[in-house]
């Protein structure tokens, strides 16, 4: 029995108050987990720079269901005991499936953690080269990288991440992490 991943839509409501009501309303043999999935950058505050967690996907929590919610067909009883008196044309409730290929990644990025830790690396002949952190590897999917902010662009695999209409859902798409370019060689 696989696990099934998914991005729980929670603007305009507190994500760790939305863990509580998915814990108190999704029966355990359905949810196996709810988290918020976080990433460290480094942030520049009284004249230092400081590593700082932050949400990965702010508005949203991860769920991890098990695959008998697919035979039992409870989504949308289990989403109205999340969100009661809400219409499920807000963007509150909705889910945004998470394919193996981006699972995989994110769980190898967080390295068995919930945190997907800081990088460091550095261009060498204008290549990147990353020399710590979960990115080792990742060079290729890296599509952006802002020296000055410390973060990277980082393309995630996999195309079942699409909607109805063909598009790929925009937050899967590609997730801003944190790296620190310490040295450019040329």
């Amino acid at each position: 029995m696989e696990s099934i991943w998914y991005l729980l839509d929670c603007q305009g409501k507190e994500e760790q108050a939305v863990i509580e009501l998915c814990r108190k309303n999704i029966p355990e043999d359905i949810l196996e987990a709810v988290w918020v999935l976080k990433c460290q950058k480094l942030l520049r505050y009284q004249g230092e720079w400081h590593v700082a967690e932050r949400n990965l996907f702010p508005g949203y929590v991860m769920l991890s269901l098990s695959d008998r919610i697919k035979r039992e067909n409870s989504f949308e009883e289990m989403l109205g005991r999340v969100f009661p008196n809400v219409s499920r044309e807000e963007r509150n409730g909705r889910l945004h499936a998470v394919c193996k290929d981006s699972r995989e990644s994110l769980l190898k990025l967080c390295g068995g953690s919930k945190v997907i830790r800081m990088s460091r690396g550095r261009i060498s002949g204008g290549d990147l080269v990353v020399t710590g952190g979960p990115l080792a590897g990742y060079e290729r999917n890296i599509r952006k990288i802002d020296r000055h902010k410390r973060t990277a662009w980082v393309e995630m695999p996999g195309d079942c991440n699409r909607g109805s209409r063909g598009k790929r859902t925009s937050m899967l798409q590609r997730i801003c992490v944190g790296l620190e370019v310490y040295e450019k060689q040329d």
